[in-house]
């Protein structure tokens, strides 16, 4: 069975296209809040982002370039811009600032932490919250939490099955008539 069609995906999964002049694709995002943005506009609010949590530490340019092996002026253009982050600098600058990584992206695309504005702050907020406590403490959440009905827990208690929770409807194009992947797993 072929499963749904790419267009099938993009309707089911909530994106739109857009056509970014730095990408010579057309490539689906989905909207911030009602605002599709492009690659341009995301690699700025990085940047700023970035500045803010260094500035919020307190540690110069200068003091933070030779921590991470750069020169001070390469690692200015990551915070002008002017270059991309790798996913492996993002992590190393987070290292090195003791802080997580979504203290620098959740600016960036804070759609991604809830369906509107107020979620979203609500979620970072939990976040935030939960960094401050101790081992201990969080494992008792967890215990709490485990007992709360999700979004990913369907009407009869059940969970849902690994797929995205954003394509409960495709379960069929990847699951056999016995209930066992594709891959032959369950």
């Amino acid at each position: 069975m072929a499963g749904p069609s790419f267009e099938e995906w993009i309707s089911h999964l909530g994106l739109q296209q857009i056509d970014d002049p730095q990408i010579d694709k057309p490539v689906y995002r989905k909207t911030s809040f009602g605002e599709l943005e492009l690659s341009a506009e995301i690699e700025k609010k990085i940047s700023t982002s970035l500045r803010n949590a260094r500035d919020r530490r307190k540690i110069p340019r200068s003091k933070l370039a030779p921590m991470l092996g750069l020169s001070d002026q390469v690692y200015n253009s990551y915070e002008n811009a002017v270059s991309r982050l790798t996913v492996g600098r993002l992590l190393h600058i987070c290292e090195v600032l003791s802080i997580s990584p979504v203290e620098i992206l959740y600016p960036v695309a804070p759609h991604l932490w809830g369906a509107d504005q107020a979620e979203a702050e609500t979620r970072m907020a939990i976040v935030e919250k939960l960094a401050n406590f101790d081992g201990l403490t969080l494992q008792a959440i967890l215990s709490f939490l485990h007992h709360l009905k999700t979004k990913e827990t369907d009407e009869g208690g059940n969970g849902y099955d690994g797929a995205a929770p954003a394509a409960p409807l495709f379960t069929s194009a990847v699951h056999g008539a016995n209930g066992s992947d594709v891959h032959g797993g369950k």
